[in-house]
């Protein structure tokens, strides 16, 4: 199986994990870890204590809310401790919505192909829509 853990700032991970139980239903392979503002605990150390619960065939995502942030960096170090953890920063809905969905555990390239095709999902809509409508200008002529 595999087990999914959002980890984030504030509330992103939980909100994430809500919409995500709206959209699909069950999600009880989808754990979240948040640092709250005032937070003295280490994340890691929460981080660790839940991929330990899960059965050792499972595989592990750890997806972070930003590349850099101190929970991204948090989760890095935890990879050292558990290599077999896969850990991705920049989660958006799209991301963890496949992984969510997959059965089996990603392989290299699927898993870059996931990625690729989830932030493809990111766009300025008011960029894009002068672009469309640039094109169907010139297709008209």
């Amino acid at each position: 199986m595999n087990q999914i853990v959002l980890a984030s700032h504030g509330g992103l991970a939980d909100g994430a994990r809500d919409t995500l139980d709206m959209i699909i239903g069950d999600v009880s392979n989808v754990h979240t870890i948040s640092l709250a503002r005032d937070d003295k605990d280490q994340i890691e150390d929460r981080a660790l204590a839940l991929i330990d619960s899960f059965d050792p065939s499972d595989a592990v995502y750890v997806l972070t809310d930003m590349l850099g942030s101190s929970v991204n960096n948090q989760m890095v170090s935890l990879k050292t401790k558990r290599p077999e953890v896969t850990v991705i920063s920049g989660m958006n809905l799209p991301l963890i919505l496949e992984i969510a969905l997959s059965d089996e555990p990603l392989s290299e390239a699927a898993l870059a192909e996931v990625i690729k095709q989830s932030r493809a999902g990111i766009q300025d809509i008011a960029a894009l829509m002068r672009v469309t409508a640039q094109q169907e200008e010139e297709d008209d002529l």
